[in-house]
């Protein structure tokens, strides 16, 4: 009987370990898909942004998210996103 519940613990580990390990994969994958649709420009200047961290910040308007490349365009962009949000 100890052998069958060892064995027991034993499948259901493995199989949550195979669940675990499934999940980051799935992850990056919807993660890859959602950064390629993103623009990295700025709505300001029209810069071009290198990466989400190299910008800095963002704001986000009618469901869509908008990077500045700078700090002084959020506050602009926030001001008034109707006029800079195309």
């Amino acid at each position: 009987m100890k052998f069958v519940n060892c064995l027991s613990i034993a499948i259901a580990a493995v199989s949550l370990a195979g669940s675990a390990y499934a999940a980051p994969t799935a992850h990056k994958v919807a993660h890859k898909a959602t950064a390629k649709a993103v623009k990295l420009m700025c709505p300001i200047t029209g810069e071009k942004i290198a990466s989400i961290a190299a910008s800095a910040g963002h704001s986000t308007y009618k469901g869509k998210t908008y990077y500045s490349c700078c700090a002084s365009c959020k506050p602009m962009f926030d001001k008034n996103p109707a006029k800079y949000a195309k």
